[in-house]
């Protein structure tokens, strides 16, 4: 889907499409990508409040992360 909107924000900015057009587009990535960030952030939020061990070490468990 994201290729599909980007694909088709190059082919409005190549041939000359007005500045509405151009933010309709990129309202359109937008929406498809905060909805994806959404969704892995519940996925996530389960995992890491279940890894949350106060004798764990950062360090080893987040790596460069930490």
């Amino acid at each position: 889907m994201l290729d599909h909107l980007l694909g088709a924000l190059e082919r409005a900015a190549r041939s000359g499409a007005d500045r509405d057009e151009m933010l309709r587009h990129l309202d359109g990535i937008e929406a498809v990508m905060e909805t994806h960030f959404r969704y892995e952030e519940k996925k996530l939020v389960g995992v890491l409040d279940s890894s949350v061990r106060p004798e764990a070490d950062r360090q080893e468990m987040l790596g460069p992360l930490a």
